[in-house]
């Protein structure tokens, strides 16, 4: 593990909040006595990462969600989660997610042992263009004017969708950059100072508003060993106003890396031992995530490779509209980008192509190849056996051949909808969207 956490977080992909369970917050004696009235259950990589709200959240006006502690056992295996998995209930489970650019709702139907897609709508988030007459008449603030427009589109997405913004477990994801997850080691602590001492064991590099909370993986009296989260208070408080603004009961906030696991795990369903490699490039946030389907921990690395930066550099490199742009990532080989081929058609200014080569190689290779350095020392020379790729990245044109050739790693898109059961026009519509839908198709994957 590095020093900066704000690149390098390590964890179990636990359900380090699930529902159920007794607060933090709660004296010891309640805690044990709630512990003891329900039984603990095995659950997959994941899930639950925040539960849910207070029910009187949006009378009362408080700002804290009732974050609950989960109970479950800290090692996983699929074993143990198929045999979970079999004995689930039926449910309908029904998901949606912000970003920037979209607000994507998904439906799902858990029979006990597969999932059927019933419903995935994706409303792009239509900002208005800026001409000389909107800037002189519209005097809203520009904050205050997206949040009218994500909360228009909210309502139409329910709407297109038919489900009622108060059904029964709406999930929604804290996506970005600006979130922690990591193992956090605590000596000659006793059980009930562990709150009090985790902001110094862990600091945020947030806000001194940071939301914390953690799980107890295993405990000594005083020794403990903690999964942790912290997540910058805007982001937390941020989603949940616009959540309660736009009059949904969301039960449970997960994390945007935690549903992507989720994807993988059902996609892929791999055999024990398996480790993989997830990379996910977003609009504004990508990570690498190695995935190991056994002991083994889990690993995230933030990484400074975004879609959006990309395409602004490739912009200015060749002078072209952002439509043009976009075309070039959906139409041009992605290995030209560092060649010398591609720098000669720069004509008036071959510096021009510096930055982009060397923001492929700085800001992706280098930090592929320094994960994988970092993984296979803490795991015994082991390194990802299959590279999947997912987001914005799937419609980068040979990207994942891309990556083959440098890591010499065979390199696919990740299946986001194969998986599924269902109308075909759906599971279709699916994977045209994935780059937008395929978190929300991650968080509608739960059956506890």
């Amino acid at each position: 593990m590095t020093n900066d956490p704000q690149n390098d977080s390590k964890s179990l992909g636990r359900n380090i909040f699930a529902e159920n369970k007794a607060p933090l917050s709660t004296k010891k004696e309640e805690n044990k006595k709630t512990e003891e009235q329900q039984p603990s259950k095995e659950k997959s990589m994941g899930r639950n990462m925040f539960s849910e709200p207070a029910k009187d959240l949006a009378e009362s006006g408080n700002d804290e969600f009732n974050i609950i502690e989960d109970t479950s056992p800290n090692k996983i295996n699929t074993s143990a989660k198929k045999v979970s998995k079999s004995l689930g209930k039926s449910k309908e489970i029904n998901a949606i997610h912000i970003t920037d650019k979209n607000i994507i709702f998904a439906q799902t139907f858990y029979d006990g042992s597969i999932y059927k897609l019933i419903n995935l709508q994706v409303v792009p988030i239509e900002l208005p263009k800026l001409t000389e007459e909107n800037v002189f008449k519209d005097k809203e603030d520009p904050e205050i004017a997206i949040k009218r427009i994500q909360l228009e589109a909210i309502e139409k997405v329910f709407n297109r969708a038919g489900v009622s913004k108060n059904n029964p477990l709406i999930v929604s994801a804290l996506s970005g950059k600006n979130i922690i997850v990591k193992e956090v080691f605590l000596k000659n602590t006793p059980e009930e100072n562990i709150e009090l001492e985790l902001p110094s064991a862990l600091p945020s590099p947030f806000d001194a508003f940071s939301k914390y909370e953690y799980e107890v993986l295993s405990s000594t009296g005083t020794e403990h060993r903690l999964l942790a989260s912290i997540v910058d208070s805007k982001l937390f408080f941020g989603l949940q106003s616009i959540l309660i603004t736009a009059g949904v009961e969301c039960k449970i906030l997960d994390v945007d890396k935690m549903a992507l696991i989720n994807l993988y795990q059902e996609s892929v369903n791999p055999p024990i031992g398996t480790v993989a490699c997830i990379i996910d490039i977003g609009e504004n946030s990508s990570n690498i995530i190695i995935v190991p389907n056994g002991n083994e921990e889990l690993y995230i690395r933030s990484i400074d490779f975004t879609n959006d930066q990309f395409q602004k550099m490739l912009q200015k490199n060749r002078d072209i509209s952002s439509e043009e742009t976009v075309k070039m990532l959906k139409t041009r080989n992605f290995y030209d980008y560092i060649t010398k081929a591609f720098e000669s058609e720069t004509t008036e200014n071959l510096n021009q192509h510096y930055p982009v080569k060397k923001y492929i190689r700085m800001q992706l290779l280098r930090e592929l190849q320094k994960t994988f350095q970092y993984y296979s020392g803490q795991n015994h020379n082991k390194i990802p056996s299959k590279i999947y790729i997912t987001g914005k990245a799937v419609g980068m044109y040979k990207f994942s051949q891309f990556i083959t050739k440098n890591t010499d790693i065979s390199c696919e898109t990740l299946d986001v909808a194969g998986f599924f059961e269902g109308d075909e026009v759906v599971k279709n519509y699916a994977k045209e969207t994935q780059e937008a839908s395929y978190i929300c198709l991650g968080l509608a994957l739960r059956y506890e």
